[in-house]
């Protein structure tokens, strides 16, 4: 069961996916979850860090399109100035919209990465995609303890 359910890379926010970084675990590819991964839920727009991140990746060539399970009023407001591609009322885990938006920004699932800070949505639907799976704690805090417990667990796992 954990192997649907563990990310293969855990950070402490999306500022952690560097162009270096993401070169080193051979990620070309982003496909990014927006509540609590990208902004806080109630982040109406995109603050400058977010723009100058988005912007970062754009300039060394990194695709990256958001799938949210928000409606589509939320994510196009927040990701219409950051120019990228969108998607919303995904019903993630179902790994519908996320091929979607891998197709819409020509990747492959050998070299994308599904970052979210969800397990039963963001984590599960990556393993659901055959994609790369990267969580994130929750921006603002919200659902903190899912990312701690199943950190955790994995650790006492690895220790058997």
């Amino acid at each position: 069961m954990l192997k649907y359910f563990g990310a293969d890379v855990y950070l402490d926010s999306i500022y952690g996916l560097t162009p270096e970084l993401l070169e080193k675990l051979g990620i070309r590819a982003l496909i990014m979850d927006l509540d609590n991964t990208v902004a806080a839920y109630n982040t109406i727009l995109p603050d400058d860090k977010v723009m100058e991140w988005f912007k970062t990746l754009r300039q060394a060539g990194i695709p990256i399109a958001v799938v949210s399970n928000n409606s589509e009023a939320r994510v196009s407001r927040f990701c219409l100035p950051l120019g990228i591609p969108h998607f919303w009322e995904g019903g993630k885990p179902s790994p519908r919209i996320i091929r979607k938006a891998m197709e819409e920004i020509g990747a492959k699932p050998e070299y994308t990465a599904m970052v979210g800070d969800k397990l039963l949505t963001d984590v599960w639907g990556a393993r659901r995609c055959g994609i790369t799976a990267i969580l994130v704690k929750p921006v603002g805090g919200r659902g903190i303890i899912n990312y701690i417990r199943h950190k955790h667990k994995l650790k006492e796992v690895e220790k058997k």
